[in-house]
């Protein structure tokens, strides 16, 4: 992991963005600012620095103006695909993001986390209400084991570590469809 950011690059970063981030993002990006390498412990996705959250961005800015293959929760998100209003922090290396999304729809909540399948043929989708609840989500995958550690150092001697592999395998089967569904469920039983 990458050491934390300060005060000074969070607060040119929400200038940047033009957006008050969330307090509980702000603590993770002042604790780590990003990974060095990409371990995927957010869901598979590798998290992303500030200088990667503003690049990311900046593609966003420029990109054409692009309808979503589809929309999962059609009356909480927006149908754009790309937008100067939705903060990618995380991604996958395929043209897939996670992002807080600062322009939801009807039913949608400032700052709800979405799955933003730029380079996969899905369906936005919410996966969570707030970047807090992100996190819990996250951690309780980790507890269940259906986003694990995979240490290949045990297959290698301890001088070799440096050429082994740790990171982070989810075990849910359909990328984030499969998390847009527990999302679902929860919000249509209103928990």
């Amino acid at each position: 992991m990458r050491k934390g950011a300060i005060d000074v690059e969070i607060q040119e970063l929400e200038k940047f963005a033009d957006q008050k981030l969330p307090a509980s993002y702000v603590k993770l990006l002042k604790t780590y600012n990003g990974e060095k390498r990409t371990l995927g412990f957010l869901g598979g996705f590798g998290y992303l620095s500030i200088e990667g959250v503003k690049r990311e961005w900046l593609f966003f800015k420029n990109a054409p103006d692009t309808k979503p293959e589809a929309i999962n929760q059609v009356r909480k998100i927006t149908n754009v695909l790309y937008s100067t209003k939705r903060i990618p922090f995380a991604h996958d290396g395929s043209g897939n993001f996670l992002c807080l999304d600062f322009i939801p729809n009807t039913d949608g909540i400032l700052g709800q986390v979405i799955y933003l399948p730029c380079g996969d043929p899905e369906p936005i989708s919410v996966v969570s209400d707030s970047f807090d609840d992100f996190l819990n989500l996250m951690i309780r995958k980790i507890q269940s084991e259906k986003l694990k550690l995979v240490d290949e150092r045990e297959d290698w001697d301890a001088e070799d570590w440096a050429k082994a592999d740790i990171y982070f395998e989810r075990t849910w089967n359909n990328d984030w469809s499969d998390i847009a569904e527990e999302y679902n469920s929860k919000d249509s039983f209103g928990c």
